[in-house]
């Protein structure tokens, strides 16, 4: 029998937070069209300040890289998410919301700190744990929420996230955690916090976007 792949299992073991995310009613709403624009519109700026986090951590993977194959991998990885970042900049004007000067909420930056400071201080294997689930949660949602009956109103996102290029991405990404990680133990540490993270980000957009609606706070996932 094939032993599973460091990517593969570090994924499985944190699917619990992945069906969190799935059902938590900010990407329930994003799927039968109920979320409201005042809770997209405050993801949307808080994603766009995390995904200049995210641009810069590709960068630091190309200073730190230990040979021109995964340097050539973190730059494409970082052109595309350059790319990415245009799906916040293009339904903007649409929600009357400026991207200029966020101000993140406690979520998104305490998110874009650690995965910063991984990248910074952490190995190779480390930085590539702290930055998979992110790349992996968003394409098993999108994939998840385009393959079940949902409303159009934010099929942008759901078509973004499950399409093939963004898809392609995540492959480079799990490729190259499978190639330099070494399974020191920390590596699970680093992915399931990210994945922790990702379900406060979502959380964060859920209560303190609810500008008078019902819906008070949940309860984040440990």
């Amino acid at each position: 029998m094939t032993e599973s792949r460091l990517s593969q299992r570090l994924w499985q073991d944190n699917l619990d937070l992945a069906e969190a995310c799935l059902e938590h009613p900010f990407l329930r709403g994003l799927a039968d069209g109920t979320l409201s624009e005042e809770r997209y519109a405050l993801f949307a700026q808080q994603d766009h300040f995390y995904l200049d986090a995210y641009a810069r951590s590709y960068a630091f993977g190309v200073v730190h890289a230990p040979d021109w194959a995964t340097r050539r991998q973190f730059g494409r990885l970082l052109a595309g998410i350059l790319s990415e970042g245009t799906l916040h900049e293009q339904t903007a004007p649409e929600l009357g919301v400026s991207l200029d000067d966020v101000e993140p909420l406690p979520a998104a930056r305490e998110y874009t700190d650690f995965l910063l400071a991984t990248a910074a201080t952490g190995t190779l294997g480390e930085h590539l744990a702290a930055m998979a689930p992110c790349a992996r949660l968003y394409g098993w949602l999108g994939q998840r929420l385009a393959d079940a009956p949902h409303d159009d109103r934010y099929g942008f996102w759901i078509s973004m996230y499950s399409g093939r290029d963004y898809l392609s991405k995540i492959d480079i990404v799990e490729e190259m955690l499978d190639r330099h990680g070494d399974e020191n133990g920390r590596e699970a540490v680093r992915f399931r916090t990210a994945m922790q993270l990702e379900y406060r980000f979502f959380d964060s957009a859920w209560v303190h976007g609810a500008s008078g609606e019902q819906g008070g706070q949940s309860e984040a996932a440990s």
